[in-house]
């Protein structure tokens, strides 16, 4: 007698993210193919037949939640006498630890990493783990309906794209993987493996689905974007330019009909070439005002010790590239915004200087600001001698913290200002109690009284900056805004 617990048709699925904006796009990916086998998304408190934990590592406080997500998962789902998997493990942390990812998912075929000794993918693993996760229930309860279901593979469907309407106006799109060039805190290329680019075309299909299930905004999202188009992530064997490959996909996806935005989700100094701007430029009408450029520190010794790309004069060069030739209707500089990393091995307080310095010269919106954590296989992990003391990195991370939330000359509020009076462009993302919320090409989260719909485009004009929120007031658009040049 088949378990009873099984017999509904047809079934369900979960995927439980954490992590980076790369995984978020990837948790896409996995949803198509499980909805290419006629699987069912559900949503808590309803049990799934299947839940996949889609993990994160890059931290030792992501692992920790990783491992955490995956014991919630085992703890909640049902319990299967027929031998097939109710709960998949896949992600970064199936790399990081794959002796724990094991004994947490109750099996090595629960999980699934990024890299298989076979070249195969994440999702080409999946598939295969999948389909014969359905032809164990096949024979378990004999569904002729789910017997039908055509296993399409993974490389015949056109577009990763489930067909259910957005239910967020953003959306994330991986348009590249992989990454060689080996910080010395990183463990993403021995967990990622090569350096990999999904093909123009591909990427403006799936960025027209997007929009014809109701996203407005798309975020390009890569492991280390710069490199997309490229077989490697160290520029110096770069062969094709620096960042023409970027900014031709750039162009072609600010062209899709019917997007309203697209941003690109981090850059490093070095990738912003002339050729992007230009690119940013003569699509500003869609192309956000806003970069994400990693810093990690502003100290040319640690940047070195790092492994970094980049020195301290190139970073605020690239900041400042930015801020003359992406200016904005009414002359409002882009939003930049960086992730710090405290108290690297070796780390002195002149070095932390220097960052702070470079804090206050870049002018960020916003900084995530971490504690440097120790991941084991990375070289940095090895010098425990310099490891400091972590009441002093947290401290140093508080001091950050404060520099960019005083209520009265923090950074955040002293960017937010120059928007005082100014015209800007809201995407609707959530209805709040007083109207509703989204930010603004300037990545700024306003709110202001409106009752449009989620994924609409509002012209609104700002009246109020507050330490924890920013007010508008909509307008009538009475002309297109106009794309500027430098």
């Amino acid at each position: 007698m088949p378990n009873e617990a099984l017999r509904h048709l047809p079934l369900t699925y979960q995927v439980k993210v954490l992590g980076c904006r790369v995984n978020h796009a990837e948790v896409r990916e996995i949803s198509t193919l499980l909805e290419s086998r006629g699987m069912m998304p559900v949503s808590a408190p309803k049990t799934p037949d299947l839940t996949v934990v889609h993990t994160c590592s890059v931290t030792s406080a992501a692992a920790a939640k990783s491992r955490n997500a995956i014991r919630r998962a085992r703890k909640a789902s049902p319990t299967h006498a027929d031998g097939f998997p109710d709960v998949l493990v896949t992600g970064c942390y199936t790399g990081t630890d794959p002796q724990r990812a094991v004994e947490l998912a109750g099996g090595q075929d629960r999980v699934i990493p990024h890299r298989h000794a076979d070249g195969t993918g994440m999702i080409q693993r999946l598939e295969k783990t999948v389909d014969s996760w359905l032809d164990i229930r096949a024979v378990a309860d004999q569904p002729a309906t789910q017997q039908s279901i055509p296993k399409t593979s993974i490389h015949q469907l056109p577009v990763l794209l489930p067909n259910q309407p957005a239910r967020h106006s953003r959306a994330e799109v991986r348009i590249q993987d992989g990454c060689d060039a080996c910080c010395t805190f990183c463990i993403l290329p021995r967990v990622r493996g090569k350096v990999r680019s999904k093909d123009v075309k591909d990427v403006v299909k799936e960025a027209e689905r997007l929009v014809d299930l109701g996203h407005k905004e798309i975020v390009l999202s890569g492991i280390f974007l710069g490199a997309y188009g490229h077989t490697t992530a160290l520029r110096r064997k770069q062969v094709n330019g620096h960042a023409r490959p970027l900014a031709d996909l750039l162009d072609a996806v600010a062209s899709v009909n019917g997007l309203l935005r697209v941003r690109l989700s981090s850059l490093e100094p070095g990738d912003l070439s002339q050729e992007l701007l230009d690119a940013m430029i003569a699509h500003q009408d869609v192309v956000a005002a806003h970069l994400h450029l990693p810093l990690q520190s502003g100290s040319d010794r640690i940047l070195s010790r790092m492994n970094r790309q980049y020195r301290r004069a190139e970073y605020l060069e690239a900041v400042a590239m930015a801020t003359e030739q992406l200016q904005t209707i009414d002359g409002l500089p882009p939003a930049i915004t960086t992730d710090i990393i405290c108290g690297f091995p070796g780390e002195t307080e002149q070095d932390f200087e220097e960052t702070c310095q470079v804090v206050e010269t870049a002018r960020f919106l916003h900084m995530h600001v971490f504690p440097y954590s120790a991941r084991p296989g990375t070289a940095s992990a090895r010098w425990t001698s310099e490891h400091l003391d972590q009441q002093l990195v947290r401290q140093r991370v508080r001091q950050l913290i404060d520099r960019e939330t005083d209520p009265n000359d923090g950074l955040s509020i002293r960017y937010r200002q120059r928007l005082l009076n100014k015209r800007v462009r809201i995407i609707v993302e959530e209805q709040t109690t007083g109207g509703v919320a989204g930010r603004c090409d300037h990545y700024v989260k306003i709110q202001l009284a409106s009752s449009a719909a989620r994924g609409t485009l509002l012209e609104a004009r700002v009246t109020d900056v507050h330490q924890h929120e920013t007010l508008a007031t909509e307008i009538t658009p009475s002309y297109k805004l106009p794309v500027l040049t430098s």
